[in-house]
């Protein structure tokens, strides 16, 4: 899979705070700030943005040990065994690898700030909030490789969502196709033809 793009719309190097995940909001529910990342939630047994539990909970992992946080992409309660100290947010093992920052999680990346667009308008079709997180808008003396690399990020409550979406638009090498590139319409992947301009996709 190609590597993650960021926002080009967004050209700090800073993203903006995540907010509030939809599903951990109650109507009538208590506040909290989270001390780890200072997020502030409702109703939720932990931070959205970092996982850091402020009730008691046994880790799954070890049953006999208390844990410490859930994995923000799919909620597994941790002990510090299982989410190394140190991490911007709890991650299990399976997710250890997804990059985040400051509560975004990425989901794709790239080295073209177009295609990182594309991703990005694609998902926000699909109600999935994303940015683009892009260091080489700024200024550098030389090339370090890393700092060119275009990032798509997405709220960690929405990674699974986001990276079902993009998924599906690959095609059998992997490379994310969302729109012809004549008439910019949508097509759906093994298509060989344009349905809306009849032009040829590659």
């Amino acid at each position: 899979m190609p590597e993650i793009p960021t926002p080009a719309d967004d050209r700090t190097q800073i993203l903006p705070a995540a907010g509030e995940a939809p599903d951990t909001i109650e109507a009538s529910g208590e506040g909290f700030r989270c001390p780890r990342c200072e997020t502030e939630y409702e109703g939720a047994d932990a931070c959205p943005a970092c996982g850091a539990l402020r009730v008691e909970a046994a880790c799954e992992t070890h049953p006999d040990r208390e844990a410490r946080g859930r994995c923000v992409i799919c909620g597994r309660a941790l002990c510090d065994r299982c989410s190394a100290a140190g991490d911007d947010a709890f991650l299990c093992e399976e997710h250890r690898g997804v990059h985040m920052i400051q509560g975004w999680a990425q989901v794709y990346s790239t080295h073209g700030e177009i295609e990182a667009q594309l991703v990005q308008e694609n998902l926000r079709a699909e109600g999935i909030d994303s940015q683009i997180f892009s260091q080489k808008d700024h200024i550098y003396p030389v090339d370090l490789g890393e700092l060119s690399i275009v990032r798509v990020m997405v709220p960690v409550w929405e990674y699974g969502a986001a990276l079902d979406t993009i998924r599906g638009h690959m095609d059998t090498e992997g490379e994310v196709v969302f729109a012809c590139p004549s008439c910019g319409e949508a097509y759906e992947p093994g298509a060989e033809a344009c349905a809306s301009c009849g032009a040829p996709l590659a």
